[in-house]
């Protein structure tokens, strides 16, 4: 909360800013608080919501920040920063009653009294203009705020520094950003007098080393540690970060990124690359995922490796593509032509991202099987502290390869039937190794074949594949669970619905309503064992999804033959951690 004229009882805070995006700057301002925030010792957690629109449409950034960790981007919202009437009009109503709202008063004319919150008015626009600096009323208002909440103002300088110390302008830039963010500054000191009203929450003593990092950050250093050395993509929102960072880092380390003419040819281009032993990758987001679901099959039926990335976003068709949404389930475990088995990967957290991806990587070569991951548009944009990655949890297995005198002197049989389904994959240029990897049912050898004993055997073939990689996801234990393993009502859930869940389940055991908590990662295939026991004596299993018609619960449902409660949220926006202890506290009245 923020503390009014002291210190005491400061542990939390939610900072909310609103603009169009016509006049930008709103993200920046968002960015470089949260920057300051984690200087100063915090824990910050933030999403963001952007228009699809080139120009124009409203712009959200929250940053919550604490001196403990968080999960949860925090319901209410502490300081509303405002710079127009359609931010105020949407968010006020979040508002604490000891909240602050911060308005634009050349753009938003309010009265002052009659509000349990407080309201302060700073001429951004007549700021910014008089240093000859009209796109500079941003950084007015994040020196107002820093003088608010008696934030070092040095900080704030290190934010602006970071944010734009990287363009062709830079001292410049640097130097007009930070003369407005001193005249914001010095307006709240020469209207409110040199105490600030307000206090962040305060870090005494040494804090342990963080990142600053988003999830499509976290997902991308994650790739380099797995060893992947090819990535091709078609740009896509909300996933061209990933090809732009390995586009910048893959030259450092022999990798090749290539930008394709569409996503169905960047399918195509990552499964020529894992063809000749590399690690290979795309990443899309849910319409691109429709296009290669084509190559998705040919890479089952040639069993070559491949990881797919899908950073979902609202749909259906090209949806609403700078929203958040969990609507690609059906499509990442069913959707081809046939039974074509594939490997189902779900990332939880910003720093999960970094430590599954190798595991993707790793099923994908060793079951010589397509991995789709998944991620979604609020995990991959929102910029999280996170502790520094550790090394020694990457896991790294290869690919079984053929050895040419492993099986006797006769022809290379790249398709042999084996009890875990996987055959030895030779190299281009392998001596005694050519084989045709193509789309049509084929003996041993890879020649085409057509007949119904040929068929019936390789498909149970490709499918043991799958019984094989649980082993891999039981040994690793790909999956999360917390709670009160005693409660009658459990929550099964997927992806990034994990962090509200995470904190509804410590206010639900607070006030004596506990619940039990089961996170499979891998969806494809399912923890089924793991999952039987999590449902023993439980009364009541809500399953959370940011999809309309709740697929996971009706694929559990499907599966284990019970009733799951569904706990839909769409519209393109992440839940509210309110909304799951409302949802606990109805399942216990049932």
């Amino acid at each position: 909360m923020v503390t009014p004229n002291g210190r005491n009882g400061s542990h939390d805070l939610v900072l909310r800013v609103g603009g169009d995006s016509a006049a930008g700057g709103i993200v920046a301002t968002g960015e470089i608080f949260a920057y300051m925030a984690s200087l100063a010792g915090l824990e910050v957690y933030t999403t963001r919501t952007i228009p699809a629109e080139i120009k124009g449409g409203h712009v959200m950034f929250q940053m919550r920040a604490a001196l403990d960790p968080l999960t949860a981007q925090g319901d209410q919202v502490d300081v509303l920063l405002a710079y127009d009437e359609e931010t105020y009009e949407r968010d006020y109503k979040l508002l604490k009653p000891t909240g602050v709202l911060v308005f634009n008063s050349n753009d938003l004319k309010l009265e002052q009294e009659g509000h349990s919150h407080r309201r302060i008015g700073v001429p951004m626009h007549d700021i910014a203009k008089s240093l000859s600096f009209a796109r500079g009323y941003n950084m007015v208002a994040v020196g107002a705020l820093v003088k608010l909440f008696d934030m070092d103002i040095e900080l704030a300088k290190r934010g602006i520094e970071r944010r734009f110390g990287g363009s062709k302008r830079a001292a410049e830039t640097v130097t007009v950003n930070i003369a407005a963010l001193e005249k914001g500054y010095q307006f709240i000191e020469q209207t409110l007098g040199q105490e600030a009203p307000f206090h962040l929450p305060e870090r005494t003593g040494e804090r342990s080393e963080r990142l600053v990092i988003s999830g499509n950050q976290a997902l991308s250093m994650g790739i380099i540690a797995a060893q992947c050395k090819f990535m091709a993509g078609y740009p896509i929102t909300p996933a061209s970060e990933i090809m732009e960072f390995l586009a910048n880092e893959f030259p450092k380390i022999g990798g090749t990124v290539i930008q394709a003419e569409d996503e169905i040819a960047a399918c195509g281009m990552a499964l020529g690359a894992s063809f000749t032993g590399a690690r290979a990758m795309t990443a899309t987001s849910g319409p691109g995922l429709a296009l290669m679901i084509e190559m998705l099959g040919h890479a089952s039926m040639t069993e070559t490796p491949l990881v797919l990335v899908d950073v979902q976003r609202a749909g259906p068709s090209t949806g609403m593509p700078t929203k958040v949404s969990q609507g690609d389930l059906r499509l990442a475990c069913y959707g081809g032509n046939d039974d074509a088995p594939r490997i189902v990967l779900a990332a939880t957290t910003v720093e999960d991202c970094f430590y599954l991806i190798p595991h993707a990587f790793n099923l994908a070569e060793k079951y010589q099987l397509p991995v789709i991951f998944l991620s979604d548009q609020d995990m991959a944009v929102r910029v999280q502290t996170v502790p520094p990655f550790d090394l020694s949890r990457v896991v790294y297995e290869g690919r079984v390869l053929y050895e040419p005198h492993a099986n006797g002197h006769g022809p290379y049989q790249r398709y042999l039937d084996t009890p875990d389904g996987v055959s030895p994959m030779s190299l281009p240029g392998q001596a005694g190794g050519q084989y045709t990897a193509e789309g049509l049912e084929h003996y041993a050898s890879g020649a085409p074949v057509f007949s119904f004993e040929m068929h019936s055997k390789n498909m149970r073939k490709r499918a043991r594949k799958l019984d094989s990689a649980l082993e891999y996801v039981e040994q690793h234990q790909l999956w999360e669970t917390f709670g009160d393993p005693h409660a009658e009502v459990g929550i099964i859930g997927w992806g990034s619905t994990i962090g509200p869940v995470l904190e509804a389940t410590r206010c639900c055991l607070g006030d004596e309503t506990p619940v039990h908590v089961f996170y499979p990662k891998a969806l494809m295939p399912l923890p089924e064992k793991q999952l039987a026991e999590f449902l023993k004596n439980k009364k009541t299993i809500i399953v959370p999804e940011m999809n309309f018609s709740g697929q996971l619960a009706e694929m559990l449902q499907a599966k284990f033959l019970r009733p799951f409660t569904k706990l839909n949220r769409y519209g393109g926006t992440p839940f509210a951690t309110q909304e799951i202890v409302d949802a606990v506290r109805a399942a216990y009245q049932l």
